[in-house]
């Protein structure tokens, strides 16, 4: 079944007809809608360590900070550069930095005192001096990416005593299930609690190895809702995570449900919680040219990454469209395509809204009130130096 949700960017279409194609797109009503609701199933701005790498822009983060939020997470140096910038006072640099990417960190860190700077760590050789960086031990749980093994107690207390060693303040334990996304529902969520085990049982043998855990973060966008019911319930293991690590915050870093996409949109149909989330993003395309049976839109690959599978994207407004195999800058569309026109201007909804807004420099931010206000996708790239 197709969520309604699927279509909701659809009746923008007339207030966009003059802009490039292809275009990101925002709906600034949803993103303030799924803002609201993403706090109000965590029940507090301090049980969310918001993801920014779906984000991206100032004016989200404004919009979050504005909230209550104040914990934030970043993949790259360019989104803790814009996170710091906007005034956020606790951010992770969510991956191991090291080399430049550390140095730039630490740069911010120090033009930034107001603000607590942490990165990842999971290796006691990358120590080194850490500034005004604080660190969050990285557990792996089954990414299998990053991070000592959540079961390795010996691992993990040899990273951090090298860390202590070395002068860095310890900021808690980290852990992403991006593995877990996929999951059918009855599985993810025993997998969720499974993970949480692992968890608040490390986080345990840590403090029990002289390291206070001040928090514990999890939960992914596609998680976040079962880690925040298995840290909250009543059973022995919600008691052990509420007091992990001598009464660690548990937080979850949550960020695609800001936005939302095609495929958070269909892992969250049918679940009550969940029925209030809305397509935020999308990727205005233009159709270019057509034949009997197809059209070819100008949204290829330079706009819509195939990273989370196919179909990359659905045709808001357009159950019957067929998304087809993307070239570098098209793609065909087949299925109920008759009446589309050359000139005609469709919206895609990605399966994967991280991937998209990576591609773009400028979002376009639809208000309310019609208005449409070009914003700067500034956590891109890396700064061109620490400084």
């Amino acid at each position: 079944m197709r969520p309604e949700q699927f279509d909701d960017l659809a009746g923008l279409l007339p207030r966009l007809a003059g802009l490039p194609t292809p275009a990101l797109v925002l709906d600034q009503e949803a993103v303030e809608a799924n803002i609201a609701h993403t706090l109000a199933l965590v029940g507090t701005p301090r049980r969310w360590r918001a993801h920014v790498k779906t984000a991206r822009i100032g004016w989200t983060v404004d919009r979050l900070l504005a909230a209550g939020v104040t914990r934030f997470k970043a993949a790259t140096v360019g989104e803790l550069a814009m996170l710091l910038d906007r005034g956020a006072r606790d951010v992770l640099l969510a991956y191991p930095a090291v080399g430049p990417a550390r140095a730039a960190a630490s740069a911010l860190a120090d033009r930034h005192p107001q603000a607590r700077v942490s990165i990842l760590v999971d290796a006691a050789e990358t120590a080194g001096q850490p500034g005004r960086l604080a660190a969050f031990l990285d557990a792996d749980t089954g990414m299998h990416r990053t991070g000592v093994d959540a079961g390795d107690v010996a691992a993990a207390l040899a990273v951090l005593s090298a860390y202590r060693e070395a002068g860095w303040a310890f900021a808690g334990v980290h852990a992403y299930g991006g593995h877990l996304a996929d999951l059918p529902d009855p599985d993810r969520a025993a997998a969720v609690r499974d993970e949480l085990r692992r968890l608040t049982a490390l986080a345990g043998a840590v403090e029990a190895g002289g390291h206070a855990v001040p928090e514990l973060c999890t939960g992914t966008s596609h998680t976040f809702h079962e880690s925040v019911q298995a840290a909250q319930d009543g059973t022995a293991i919600g008691t052990a995570i509420s007091r992990a690590g001598g009464g660690a915050a548990v937080t979850v870093g949550a960020g695609t449900v800001v936005y939302n996409d095609a495929r958070s949109l269909a892992r969250f149909a049918g679940q009550p919680a969940f029925a209030r989330y809305r397509a935020a993003a999308g990727v205005l395309t233009r159709v270019v040219s057509r034949r009997a049976g197809q059209v070819t839109v100008d949204a290829g690959l330079t706009a819509i990454q195939v990273d989370a599978g196919r179909p990359h994207a659905v045709v808001a407004g357009h159950p019957g469209v067929i998304v087809g195999p993307p070239s570098q800058e098209h793609l065909v569309l087949t299925g109920a395509v008759e009446g589309f026109e050359v000139g005609e201007t469709l919206m895609l909804l990605p399966r994967h809204v991280d991937t998209a807004l990576a591609q773009f420099g400028v979002v376009y931010r639809v208000g309310g009130e019609g208005t449409v206000r070009p914003e700067e996708v500034s956590g891109r790239h890396q700064p061109s130096s620490p400084a």
